[in-house]
């Protein structure tokens, strides 16, 4: 074997085990998805497992809307009756069938100028102060808000449809003012809609303090230790005040394995849900409770709990000893975006605050993510936001502020913790700077937060429809169905025709599929009816060029030339047909995932990974195992 054949086939080895090691939690995935006693174990397996998208397995779709009347209204002061009647014509108007071809903002101004009404007059609001308060302005103020509603929408839900458990959410922007939501593996179509259609809650709380959430997890440890049949004596004789360390061994382990098979709090091993936990074992014999989390306070915050770990905290927080161990005026948040460490591992901050808001969120009347000035070098450069409030807000806020400076006070939408800054001074006008943001995505998120409490941008549902079950299964057999039957007939007809080439092909054929299905799984792709036909597509394609190299050897052939001089002209003058023609469908591939949406896009990134795998397999494993043969056997003859 030449050298150069020992490097090919070690590379394709290591992509073989690579594609069979992506793909293994989908296999086991849908294995233990059929079991009843292993949905758990399914559940594992979940997040690394190739998904099936709403057409496959059904769900819930629903079209949302900016209500455009109420939201431009909403950012009109002074108004007065020749404005009510403005709004009341252009909302009228917008409802008619010859003007759906205009959005509500271009009838508003059309109609404002036939009025003659100047808009500057209820336009003129402090944040357009370095602005020319002309017409031209207000319409692009106007549309400016309108697209910023719809980010704030984009990120509102986002939030909220991790309620659902929905492993890969589709939330998509479509037009200008119009969001498309897909749920898949979800039936509940009126609770989807109440809860992605209810009106944001924006409220400003403070953290107790660190002593007393150290104190609360002492209980917590103590309650977990008593239920696992510690003595009293014993538990009083641990020293629990100090603070746990950075978890340094950890283990994967089952609540009912921690706990010996006794009952967890009062619940019998026959009705415990049997979570698995990362622990960190040096600290878990004297602190059950704290060694499923981890002190992250030397990178930010408090206690940092594993993702793993959640379920199985939330459900210990929802137990009623612990509900009573928990200060009647203190409740616990989440962080709603993770903190992700050097080792790659994903911690939520777990926050004791107030119940009690201090500060509701629709004081704020603007929020704006600025680049910070000056010599600062905690702000110089960097991304801040710059929030504003109005004068109720702005006089409450200097009181908050006052009495609570080097204190952190917790932005919270929806029950989740989306930034949590130390109060460095009084602000006494409502006028505040958000510092220690980690980069700009960060900052236009808290933006969007920040202005949920500014404006209301309502979502009208334009529709909402249920896929149900029945159609997702019978989707996927008959799309498995004609994969199988594709796949067959194609390598049916490469066997006949060409013979002992024709096997090369097909088992060329196989790694394509197997290494087009290992991608997708890699980088978490949902697979769609489309991305089926997509999928079905690039198994033709790939056969195509097997077809143009092996009609090219057969001319070789014919020529009188030998086996080896044959395939070597073969594979070296088809090469430009297959690259072109390859070549021009990626384009088109890319092309359509660029200005496509949901299904199209699954059709477009099948197709092109597709035809990268297919050109690999038909021009390098081929020609790799036709080098192993001919130099291992002096053909004269090949079936072909």
């Amino acid at each position: 074997m030449k050298r150069k054949n020992r490097w090919w086939w070690i590379l394709l080895g290591v992509f073989f085990v690579l594609s069979v090691w992506y793909l293994t939690p989908t296999f086991l995935y849908y294995s233990y998805k059929k079991n009843p006693g292993k949905q758990e174990k399914a559940q594992e397996y979940l997040k690394k497992a190739l998904k099936l998208g709403l057409d496959l397995q059904g769900g819930v779709r629903m079209l949302l809307e900016v209500d455009m009347p109420s939201l431009v209204e909403q950012l009109a002061a002074n108004k007065d009756e020749r404005y009510d009647k403005l709004i009341a014509t252009v909302t009228a108007a917008s409802n008619k069938p010859g003007n759906t071809d205009k959005d509500f903002i271009t009838l508003f101004m059309e109609e404002a100028r036939i009025q003659n009404l100047p808009l500057d007059m209820y336009y003129d609001r402090d944040r357009r102060r370095d602005e020319r308060n002309n017409v031209r302005d207000v319409e692009q103020y106007l549309r400016d808000e309108a697209n910023r509603g719809v980010d704030q929408a984009l990120e509102i839900i986002r939030n909220r449809v991790d309620q659902f458990g929905v492993a890969e959410p589709s939330i998509q922007k479509q037009g200008e003012h119009r969001i498309s939501v897909e749920l898949a593996g979800i039936d509940d179509k009126e609770r989807a809609r109440d809860l992605v259609g209810k009106t944001a809650k924006l409220e400003f709380k403070l953290l107790k303090t660190e002593d007393l959430a150290n104190q609360v997890y002492d209980t917590f440890d103590r309650i977990l230790l008593k239920s696992r049949g510690v003595s009293d004596s014993t538990i009083a004789a641990l020293d629990t005040a100090k603070i746990v360390q950075t978890p340094s061994t950890q283990t994967k382990k089952k609540l009912s394995e921690i706990f010996g098979n006794k009952d967890i709090l009062g619940v019998g091993p026959d009705k415990l849900k049997d979570f698995t936990v990362t622990v960190d074992e040096k600290i878990l014999k004297e602190r059950p409770f704290r060694a499923l989390m981890a002190d992250i306070s030397y990178y930010k915050g408090w206690y940092g709990v594993p993702e793993e770990n959640i379920p199985a905290i939330k459900w210990l927080l929802e137990q009623e000893d612990f509900k009573k161990a928990l200060p009647s005026d203190a409740a616990f948040y989440w962080e709603a975006k993770p903190i992700i460490l050097q080792d790659g591992n994903k911690y939520f901050e777990l926050l004791l605050l107030e119940r009690d808001a201090v500060l509701a969120g629709d004081v704020v009347t603007d929020a704006r993510v600025v680049i910070g000035q000056g010599y600062d070098p905690k702000t110089a450069g960097k991304p801040v936001v710059s929030m504003e409030m109005n004068k109720f807000g702005a006089k409450e806020w200097a009181l908050i502020t006052g009495a609570n400076i080097n204190k952190r006070v917790a932005i919270v939408l929806d029950d989740q913790v989306f930034s949590a800054p130390v109060v460095q001074s009084k602000i006494p006008d409502g006028r505040s700077q958000i510092e220690g943001i980690g980069d700009m995505n960060e900052a236009k998120i808290l933006e969007i937060v920040l202005r949920s409490g500014a404006f209301k941008a309502n979502m009208n549902t334009i529709s909402a429809s249920t896929v149900g079950a029945s159609l997702g299964v019978d989707s996927v057999r008959k799309g498995a169905l004609a994969s199988i039957l594709g796949f067959c007939a194609v390598a049916l007809f490469m066997i006949l025709y060409y013979r002992t080439a024709g096997i090369l092909a097909v088992i060329a054929l196989f790694l394509n599929v197997l290494f087009l299905l290992a991608v997708m799984s890699g980088f978490h792709a949902t697979l769609t009816m489309p991305g089926i036909a997509g999928f079905i597509l690039t198994v033709g394609m790939a056969v195509d060029a097997n077809v143009l190299i092996y009609e090219r050897i057969r001319e070789e052939l014919a020529t009188g030339k030998t086996v080896r001089a044959s395939i070597d002209l073969g594979y070296s003058r088809a090469f430009t047909t297959i690259l072109d023609s390859n070549l021009t469908t990626l384009i088109a591939g890319v092309v359509l995932y660029q200005y496509g949406t949901g299904p199209i896009r699954g059709f477009a990134i099948v197709l092109s990974v597709g035809i990268v795998s297919s050109m690999f397999t038909a021009i390098v494993v081929t020609r790799v195992i036709f080098d192993y043969i001919t130099s291992r056997w002096n053909l004269q003859k090949l079936s072909i």
